[in-house]
């Protein structure tokens, strides 16, 4: 798991808890040798809630660009937590290439390509 475009993690989870499967688990990807080393700089911290309700488990994650996100992890299988920041960090890099360009701006109606229907 690469942590590159992550300040900040957050993780909370109850013990015993069959619904915080994967806030666990995520968290042991996040401490892992190969995360830490894609960023050592992001701040991994969690917290087990041993009076919360079975289900609440989340993650909070605040990325480079300063967003944040709380994922409420019940819903998600491990994985889909992982593509969910493998996007944001493609949209975060993304953006960095788009800003490079000088006098390029995508939203610009100009900019965006059109796409056309063709007639049967």
């Amino acid at each position: 798991m690469a942590l590159r475009h992550l300040k900040r993690v957050f993780v909370q989870f109850t013990p015993g808890d069959p619904k915080a499967v994967s806030a666990r688990e995520f968290l042991q990807r996040l401490t892992g040798e190969k995360a830490k080393k894609s960023n050592p700089q992001c701040n991994v911290e969690f917290s087990i809630a041993e009076d919360a309700q079975p289900g609440k488990a989340f993650v909070e994650l605040m990325y480079s660009d300063g967003e944040q996100q709380k994922i409420m992890t019940a819903d998600y299988p491990v994985g889909e937590l992982t593509k969910i920041i493998e996007r944001k960090g493609t949209e975060i890099e993304l953006k960095q290439v788009l800003s490079e360009v000088k006098g390029y701006d995508p939203w610009k109606p100009e900019n965006r390509v059109a796409i056309t229907q063709r007639k049967a």
